[in-house]
């Protein structure tokens, strides 16, 4: 008697710092039409719950039951429903929707036992331009945080700890993952009228892992200075390329098949023989099972204590990681502060009496405020006791 039945293919979750718990419960995983139709013929299933996207093959004794074939592609869009994402993920609160964030298991991002879909945390360079919120790696792989601007004229190593606070070594979503969504018809803007348009598009190269393939070479003669033409992709499939138009290179994603609302995220997943992060099955066609994750960091802000007028107190935090300067009625933070939705372990002394726990800052409502000369996001919290 032959047993079937349905084996995990592979796993993705979504994390957030944010979280007690990390499991990120914001966004809607759907698969692409031509997933759904590949998914029918190999006799898949996907699902989603809660922060997981689970995938399922038929199989017979751990092997499919129809081969998942080398270069098999799987497109799942990511699409947030919870307008205040923005405001505790560390990503830019101003999104532009003509971008998008691409996950696959084409980046080679394995850490501290995850197999991340997103690109590595780019290493800390003492030529960049550092903003509060900006983060970097060391050689290990451990990601920090910048707590102060630093810039090449003043660097300041992440051992600095005035300048960079240490996050963890996870592989964490970063300004690396945004793409330009490109339709497969659009019209590309100079920034000075061109007489001509010589045009590169690259794709990826299964054999070295790198954006090097050739997929559109061609030189368009203008009658007399353009400042803008139709760009023709169409013959491109779903993917991430790299396009050049007289030299001035930027990372795109293409996908004919996305009308309407830009969906947040588009996650690729591959089965290939190289790289082993794209292994979703073994040489001897077993299913292995991949988890893969996505791990969103958290936005850290000023921390501003607002007290009744006329009591005065302190802030202790009793890790003794941050500290608060008190001023008038005002207890602020001296550096940023991850917000969360667990309880820190913070103690409000207010005319001598003690109060634990005391509130969070709230991720719905932010100020601004100056710190010695970098402009940080606020958050106020008003006490009445």
């Amino acid at each position: 008697m032959i047993d079937v039945n349905f084996v995990g293919l592979f796993t993705v979750e979504l994390l957030h710092k944010f979280f007690a718990d990390q499991l990120c419960p914001d966004f809607i995983i759907t698969p692409s039409d031509a997933t759904t139709s590949s998914m029918n013929g190999h006799k898949m299933v996907v699902k989603q719950y809660q922060n997981k996207l689970y995938a399922g093959i038929q199989s017979t004794n751990g092997k499919p039951f129809m081969p998942v074939e080398n270069g098999m592609q799987m497109t799942f869009f990511l699409t947030l429903k919870n307008p205040l994402f923005f405001n505790y993920t560390n990503l830019s609160s101003t999104f532009n929707t003509s971008q998008i964030y691409y996950f696959t298991n084409r980046n080679t991002n394995a850490i501290n036992g995850k197999n991340f879909l997103s690109l590595p945390v780019s290493a800390y360079n003492s030529a960049v331009t550092y903003a509060p919120g900006d983060i970097a790696a060391d050689g290990t792989g451990v990601t920090y945080r910048a707590i102060r601007s630093s810039s090449s004229g003043s660097p300041q190593a992440l051992t600095a700890s005035g300048y960079w606070a240490q996050v963890d070594d996870n592989g964490y979503v970063n300004s690396m993952d945004l793409l330009q969504f490109m339709q497969p018809v659009s019209t590309y803007a100079f920034t000075t009228a061109q007489t001509s348009a010589n045009i590169s598009v690259l794709g990826y190269n299964s054999a070295t892992g790198l954006y090097t393939q050739p997929a559109i070479t061609k030189t368009i003669n203008f009658p007399g200075p353009t400042p803008s033409f139709p760009l023709d992709l169409s013959t491109l499939n779903p993917g991430k390329y790299s396009l050049t138009v007289n030299g001035t290179q930027q990372w795109i994603y293409v996908n004919s098949n996305l009308t309407g609302n830009t969906p947040f995220a588009v996650v690729d997943i591959f089965n290939a023989i190289t790289p082993a992060s794209c292994n979703l099955v073994d040489g001897t066609n077993t299913l292995l099972s991949p988890l893969y994750s996505i791990y969103f960091l958290n936005r850290a802000t000023l921390w501003k204590y607002v007290l009744p007028v006329g009591k005065t107190g302190t802030i202790s935090d009793t890790t003794g990681i941050f500290n608060f300067t008190s001023l008038a009625n005002d207890i602020t933070s001296a550096t940023p502060i991850p917000l969360s939705n667990a309880l820190l372990n913070f103690q409000l002394t207010i005319n001598g009496t003690p109060f634990t726990p005391i509130p969070c800052a709230d991720p719905t409502r932010f100020t601004y405020l100056t710190q010695a000369g970098d402009t940080y996001d606020c958050s106020e919290i008003y006490i009445n006791y």
